[in-house]
């Protein structure tokens, strides 16, 4: 063969194998991961974030929220998100953006989210976006627009190339996400791959405290001698006002507190009357309070709802001045005081961070012993006396217009009962009941309470939170509006 020849041959070879090296080599699409994401509710967002880019698999290649979470736990910057971090995962999982978030709460109601597109090779920012919403379920309906603003910069990221060959599924910390069918709704964010809490619903605060006012009523019942006496009072018509406090230590990020709690209520526009031998009415001077001291702990959940256990101390008087009657109508001033156990709690109907509402109940046993005038007047040998209560009622907190604020309203009733025995001024007594009703309406305030956070960058100093994101919000906000029992 001719020397011309050969070379000629040669090349045409040449020419025909090009196209064969080209598609020898393929060009992959970025590799992107969502990265840590702080303020509200920050586990579900950023997983919801993650479901938006998700449907995208095909032009990007996401990186699974574990992965990245594990390798970030390894190098030592777990929920870490300034340039230093970025880049140190970024090439550890040969990532070519990363995409960090922040949702805070608006001032009046709704969310703001912004997220900010980070290079893997040198953790500078590519590009900051923002949207603002009332519901955080509304993420999945802005999917096409979050990707639509944020796409370009993550097309902007060099692509890898890398040798074709037998498509293999990657190992280890590269390992993607199966890609999800294109037109089978929306997917469920991917769960978060820590124990972060996910919560709607304001913590407990570290002093509460609740002031109302209402109508209560007395019933008591004093049969004499095998009730051939009945002695008793009735009045189911007078104010009472109340207050308490309970000051707490809170834990597992002021979802629950321990502490001390305290709480009077003192009769108002109390008025008692009773009829001479003439038949006649006689006013009778009449008062009484009940205090209650103890110890308490209480849980907030986060779905919404409020349980509380307490005991202590109760001491609760009543006195009536009945010696302008005849002896055989003449009482003794009441008094108990002993030991108290109470539990309480709420079923909410609507539970949001800015609007709380729901079923109110509780009960309490009282284990107490009576004065010194009971005893000498209907048997100086009682038996033990039992008080059972019970109440029920509405309760609401309204942080939407005053952060802290609530109300409840309650329908209250107490009894107790005893046996007396031994000698007695006017009479051994049997069986006696001593019922107490009231109808309250309180005013409710807890200090200190805010939204609770995760276990995240910013409650062990990170750097995330730059120049170009707002600050935390803080300062008091509704948390267990119901105060103490």
């Amino acid at each position: 063969m001719r020397p011309w020849a050969a070379s000629g041959l040669l090349g045409v070879v040449a020419a025909l194998a090009a196209p064969t090296e080209l598609h020898a080599q393929q060009v992959r699409a970025p590799r992107v991961a969502v990265g840590p994401f702080t303020g509200e509710r920050s586990a579900i967002t950023r997983g919801m974030v993650a479901s938006v880019f998700s449907d995208h698999v095909g032009e990007i290649e996401l990186c699974a929220l574990g992965d990245y979470n594990s390798t970030a736990e390894r190098l030592g910057v777990g929920g870490e998100a300034d340039e230093a971090a970025v880049v140190s995962v970024a090439r550890e999982l040969r990532l070519e953006a990363v995409v960090t978030g922040f949702l805070e709460r608006r001032p009046n109601r709704g969310y703001r989210l912004q997220l900010k597109v980070m290079r893997g090779a040198d953790g500078t920012t590519a590009v900051t976006q923002s949207w603002e919403f009332d519901r955080i379920e509304e993420i999945s309906a802005l999917g096409t627009e979050i990707w639509d603003r944020l796409s370009p910069a993550l097309r902007q990221a060099p692509p890898r190339v890398a040798p074709a060959g037998p498509s293999r599924p990657p190992s280890g910390p590269a390992a993607t996400p199966p890609q999800r069918e294109t037109g089978s709704g929306p997917g469920r964010p991917p769960p978060a791959s820590d124990d972060e809490p996910v919560s709607d619903v304001p913590g407990l605060g570290f002093l509460q405290l609740r002031l109302g006012g209402g109508v209560a009523g007395r019933s008591w019942r004093i049969p004499v001698l095998g009730e051939r006496t009945t002695r008793g009072y009735e009045n189911n018509m007078f104010g009472e006002l109340q207050a308490a406090a309970a000051l707490l230590y809170r834990f597992n990020q002021q979802r629950m507190g321990f502490g001390a709690e305290a709480s009077i209520g003192v009769p108002v526009g109390l008025s008692s009357q009773g009829r001479d031998a003439a038949g006649q009415p006689v006013p009778l001077a009449s008062s009484g309070y009940e205090l209650i001291l103890g110890l308490t702990l209480a849980s907030r959940p986060a779905g919404g709802g409020m349980m509380r256990f307490s005991t202590g101390m109760v001491l609760q008087t009543f006195s009536i001045d009945t010696a302008r009657l005849p002896r055989e109508m003449q009482l003794a001033p009441t008094s108990y005081i002993g030991l108290r156990m109470a539990g309480e709690g709420m079923i909410p109907f609507y539970a949001r961070r800015d609007l709380d509402v729901g079923l109110l109940f509780g009960g309490e046993l009282r284990w107490v012993g009576v004065g010194a005038d009971l005893k000498e007047a209907f048997g100086d040998n009682p038996g033990t006396t039992f008080g059972l209560g019970a109440w029920f009622g509405l309760a609401t907190r309204l942080d939407r217009f005053a952060p802290g604020l609530g109300f409840r309203l309650t329908a209250e009733f107490v009894r107790y009962r005893t046996s007396y025995a031994g000698p007695a001024a006017l009479g051994t007594a049997s069986d006696v009941v001593d019922d107490y009703t009231r109808f309250v309406l309180a005013v409710t305030y807890d200090f200190g309470a805010d939204h609770p956070r995760r276990r995240d960058a910013a409650s062990a100093g990170s750097p995330f939170l730059g120049p170009s994101q707002p600050a935390r919000g803080g300062g008091a906000s509704g948390g267990d509006p119901y105060g103490p029992r």
